[in-house]
């Protein structure tokens, strides 16, 4: 806590000896007056002890010039005092930022709210413009500080792969999984935070998350009709999380999958049947023959010419005609052919 967030106004800039110990004994006269043992500075309970003790390591060599510094710097501020950091905050360039010094003695707090931001963001409100403003700037740790903030972080995500392959686990099991804890997981407002971290900490992470949700994806398909819709949704978000090519590749080849089951069946080619050829012959020769019978007497007519055979077969002949031209009266056609001839044959006798 700044000692600017103890005072006030009433606390001058920049912060010397004199100022701090007036200001000691301002605040121990309040707490006197009050007749409590502690008194309330930002929602925080002080004891004698405590406003001791912080005063003590207030006068601490170069600590009242840090606490200068950072007093000036209202980005960093509020992100040591209240783990918050908005779009696009950036801390201030100030050269004491680069002393080690400085470094070593802010680490733990910036450590302490850096996790805060992390747990908040990841477990209770996501925050990707947040979340980008704090990659963005400085971290203030130690190397030690910096392993133990990102190893919170970590814990987080592998806490998130447990539940996804609890869920996995269960469907593999034959019993009823419920969706509640894994649907938020598989966001992609939620996949947006894992992406934003580095990915030379997080990548292996990443892909093993990524596979997880590909088999939370088929569990849910298999299983559950009404988030088919979903699942198609949840394996883009786990394509883009994916680092390695291999398991980019995975999660494509189901999707690849899904495109084909909802792709529209093609149409059938409609097939030719011998009975199709028939009936279409049958009708052509029909209207041939209708058109013959029905033509108009200016057009020339071809006659019908029985075949000069024994009497047997003539009427297979006829027999054959009478199959292919049912309609036609073969038979009165015949015999008036017959009576045409011999009328004939009379005429060229008595010419003779």
């Amino acid at each position: 806590m700044s000692p600017f967030a103890y005072f006030g106004e009433t606390l001058p800039a920049p912060l010397d000896k004199k100022a701090i110990q007036l200001a000691r004994k301002k605040l121990f006269a309040e707490l006197e007056l009050s007749g409590e043992m502690t008194i309330e500075l930002q929602g925080k309970q002080l004891s004698r002890n405590d406003i001791i003790q912080y005063f003590d390591t207030l006068l601490k060599e170069d600590v009242l010039s840090y606490h200068s510094a950072i007093g000036a710097d209202a980005v960093l501020l509020n992100f040591l005092e209240q783990a918050i950091i908005g779009p696009k905050e950036m801390f201030l360039d100030n050269p004491l930022y680069e002393d080690e010094r400085f470094i070593q003695w802010v680490s733990p707090y910036f450590c302490h709210s850096f996790l805060a931001f992390m747990t908040n963001c990841f477990l209770v409100e996501p925050d990707e413009d947040g979340l980008v403003s704090l990659l963005a700037n400085k971290h203030f740790m130690t190397a030690a500080d910096a392993r133990k903030a990102w190893d919170a972080v970590v814990r987080i995500l592998m806490d998130d792969i447990a539940t996804l392959d609890q869920y996995h686990q269960q469907a593999k099991n034959n019993k009823a999984a419920s969706l509640a804890p894994i649907e938020y997981l598989m966001e992609f407002r939620y996949i947006r935070l894992i992406q934003l971290l580095p990915e030379d900490r997080f990548a292996s992470i990443s892909d093993s998350y990524a596979h997880s949700m590909l088999l939370a994806c088929i569990d849910t398909f298999n299983n559950n009709n009404d988030h088919r819709d979903t699942v198609r949704t949840w394996l883009e978000n786990a394509e883009l999380l994916a680092v390695s090519a291999e398991i980019k590749a995975g999660i494509h080849e189901r999707l690849s999958e899904l495109d084909a089951m909802d792709a529209p069946a093609p149409a059938k080619k409609s097939e030719s049947s011998p009975l199709k050829f028939i009936i279409i012959a049958v009708i052509l020769v029909i209207r041939l023959a209708t058109c013959k019978t029905n033509s108009s007497t200016t057009y020339n007519h071809t006659p019908v010419v029985f075949p000069q055979t024994t009497p047997w077969n003539q009427q297979r002949v006829l027999d054959s005609l009478k199959m292919k031209y049912p309609h036609m009266d073969w038979e009165t056609i015949h015999k008036n052919r017959r009576d045409m001839d011999s009328a004939n044959l009379r005429i060229l006798d008595t010419a003779r």
